[in-house]
């Protein structure tokens, strides 16, 4: 069947799991439906500037649209309806096993973010690899395109669950999403991602740690987020900038040049220098300081 087969088929199975995120019970009204699915439009907030994003860096970095709107619908239909399952099954497990000792605010929040980032990992590593990309900016922003498809399911599953047991309640459950969408999946996925970028690319042990180390990283944070500690405002908004803030920095990161292509280039101008030839150093300098920027 092939990667590719693969891929379809989690996909076919995760759409069929989670399709009950977007049912209410059999009495439920064609009225209500339209109340609650109207919420659904607030999310536009923060999709239309994301789509925004990503329609120029895949300009800038050459990469395909239909490449990351396949991340993206990837990202909503296979980790978000396995790690649903899992969470689920890991919570009944845990409370026949543990009883009234189980803590689902913190045994519960580490499950979570150990399985959601690992499985969305893994999708974004599935898709680089059917679509022969390498490159740093293809990793992260695949990485970011899986991340918010997750994250789009999520706020949808969220705002239904909600929205279908009192009507009222789908508008309250849809801003609650909102002000956390700045630190969420969007950006845990994409820094990982990056992290595995480290670890299949390094040439020394050191990067494969750094790789890691980061996965490990944005796991903790996620786990953090989802424990009692992130329901206090001050924690909640560190936290969020502590994930968001070193995808602004890889975003500004020069990547039109691999770090080989760098210092070749270097190398290439240092030699022409001493000859007498090509443009001076400091010229050189110059340019690489300005497209850092």
């Amino acid at each position: 069947m092939g990667m590719a087969g693969g891929l379809i088929l989690l996909f076919a199975l995760g759409m069929a799991i989670d399709e009950a995120d977007f049912l209410g019970s059999r009495h439920t009204s064609a009225t209500a439906y339209l109340q609650v699915y109207s919420a659904f439009l607030l999310m536009l907030v923060y999709i239309v500037p994301f789509s925004l994003l990503m329609r120029r860096l895949c300009r800038r970095y050459k990469l395909s649209g239909f490449e990351m709107l396949t991340a993206v619908a990837c990202g909503a239909f296979i980790p978000a309806a396995f790690a649903g399952e899992i969470n689920d099954g890991f919570t009944s497990m845990m409370k026949q096993l543990m009883g009234s000792a189980y803590s689902d605010a913190w045994l519960g929040s580490a499950e979570t973010a150990i399985v959601e980032e690992l499985l969305k990992l893994g999708t974004a590593a599935l898709l680089l690899y059917l679509f022969h990309r390498k490159s740093r900016p293809s990793y992260l922003i695949t990485g970011m395109c899986v991340g918010m498809g997750f994250q789009i399911e999520e706020d949808f599953s969220y705002i239904t669950d909600s929205g279908f047991k009192h009507v009222n309640a789908a508008f309250p459950a849809a801003l609650d999403r909102i002000v956390g969408a700045l630190g969420s999946h969007w950006a845990y996925t994409g820094v990982t991602v990056v992290g595995l970028y480290l670890i299949v690319s390094a040439s020394s042990g050191r990067n494969k740690r750094k790789g890691l180390l980061w996965i490990l990283l944005v796991m903790a944070n996620h786990f953090l987020y989802d424990s009692p500690i992130g329901s206090v405002p001050l924690f909640s908004a560190l936290l969020a900038a502590a994930v968001v803030l070193p995808v602004i920095l890889l975003l500004k990161t020069d990547w039109s040049m691999s770090e080989t292509e760098m210092d070749a280039k270097l190398s290439h101008s240092y030699a022409q220098s001493i000859a007498g030839e090509g443009r001076p150093m400091d010229e050189v300098f110059n340019d690489l300081k300005r497209d850092l920027k």
